[in-house]
């Protein structure tokens, strides 16, 4: 049982990676180049993580052999919102309420975000 976990939990953190460069890449370019305010910034690089992770966890993490439907990827989009409000809170409280910097504030709500969104990945979007 550990060893069919471990598997895709370890290609989860390497697909979170990517993303994880993706959406601070985005958010860097947004919020220190164009100036933008944070959150905003946050749901636009967050978002194009996602269309990353979809592909990624999709055909590598979970192996998902057969074509992609629509009530896979409404599930999956479904559990992301989540995880973006989960994180949308955490960078808001982070960094307006407890005064942390802005890339501290996002740094500790991607963690927030990844544990729900490998929760729900595992448990409802590509269930075997």
């Amino acid at each position: 049982m550990r060893k069919k976990l471990d598997a895709p939990l370890i290609r989860f953190g390497l697909v979170g990676v990517l993303n994880t460069a993706v959406d601070f890449g985005i958010f860097t370019l947004l919020t220190m180049v164009l100036d933008w305010n944070p959150i905003a910034s946050h749901v636009i690089s967050y978002s194009c993580g996602v269309v990353n992770s979809y592909f990624f966890n999709r055909t590598w993490t979970f192996r998902r052999k057969e074509k992609s439907n629509a009530a896979e990827f409404t599930k999956f989009a479904l559990v992301n919102l989540i995880s973006l409000g989960v994180s949308s809170l955490a960078i808001y409280l982070l960094t307006s309420r407890a005064g942390l910097p802005v890339y501290a504030g996002k740094v500790l709500a991607t963690f927030c975000s990844m544990a729900v969104n490998f929760a729900g990945s595992k448990l409802i979007v590509f269930r075997e």
